[in-house]
């Protein structure tokens, strides 16, 4: 991590930053100087956190919006209050993540684990795009190694976004792995101004293993111990968020902290596009 710089009056976004790597990455940030404001699905658990982060760092710089990224009406109310409040963002952290073991759907119709790690955080940043084009922001979307298992081609998008013929909960985590590598390239591509950027901040232990009642689940969480711990993972996404080294990188995904080529399927480029489009359409937003 680099020492503050003239950067540091400008806040970032950290969605998910209750909990996990979100709030390790939030932590990490408040320590170097940074404001941050964090994107919580509770008021309870988001006050519970700033009040973690303050009792390390009494002059920490925080602030909180409510947001659930699978209620897509929550989202909209959230992006007015999050420009409001952060008007020249240093980043936006996309962080907010679920798996599901079994199939789950949002009340919206969408595939839950799509809806949160994938369609959430596309509507938060379309919303957000004037603010972060202007300020010319950096965009993180905590991605994973799990991204070189997606098979976004196997059906068509809106049939995986919504009705996937089969379920399986680690093909659809790598599914929406995938999508933010994808989502990160066409918005460098499509959005100059920004630095978009996919990170993996290791195999962590997080709670995100803890939260399904199956047998491969409860395989998982059996090694937990031997996992990475989260702290590291947060440290992680907070230098890719701010450190001047990676505006060189725009589209790129990087492991912890090192820029290396992601693993995708032939025709990436066509497909990340594709998706882009199919969200936008999904969403009711313009393409």
């Amino acid at each position: 991590m680099t020492p503050p710089t003239s950067h540091t009056t400008r806040p970032l976004l950290v969605t998910g930053a209750n909990v996990g790597v979100g709030y390790e990455a939030a932590r990490a940030l408040a320590a170097e100087g940074h404001p941050v404001v964090l994107v919580c699905r509770s008021q309870e658990r988001g006050e519970a956190a700033m009040d973690r982060i303050r009792a390390e760092t009494p002059a920490a710089d925080l602030d909180l919006v409510v947001c659930d990224l699978e209620d897509f009406d929550a989202v909209r109310q959230a992006a007015p209050q999050l420009a409001e409040r952060a008007p020249r963002p240093l980043a936006l952290v996309n962080n907010a993540g679920v798996y599901r073991a079994r199939l789950e759907r949002t009340p919206a119709g969408f595939e839950r684990t799509m809806a949160v790690n994938h369609l959430g955080p596309y509507l938060l940043t379309r919303l957000l795009e004037p603010t972060l084009r202007e300020s010319g922001a950096r965009v993180v979307q905590v991605a994973s190694a799990a991204h070189r298992s997606g098979k976004l081609q196997r059906s068509p998008l809106r049939q995986i976004l919504r009705e996937p013929s089969s379920y399986r909960g680690f093909g659809a985590y790598a599914d929406s792995k995938l999508a933010n590598v994808l989502f990160t390239r066409e918005l460098a591509r499509r959005w100059p101004e920004v630095t978009a950027l996919a990170v993996h901040p290791g195999m962590l232990s997080t709670a995100i293993w803890d939260r399904n009642r199956t047998v491969g689940m409860a395989l998982v969480r059996l090694i937990k111990p031997l996992m990475g711990d989260p702290a590291d993972g947060g440290r992680a996404v907070a230098e890719v968020a701010t450190h001047p080294r990676f505006d060189a990188h725009d589209g790129a995904y990087v492991n912890r902290t090192t820029v290396e080529p992601a693993r995708l399927p032939d025709g990436a480029d066509t497909l990340a596009r594709e998706l882009w489009e199919v969200s936008a359409e999904a969403l009711g937003l313009e393409s």
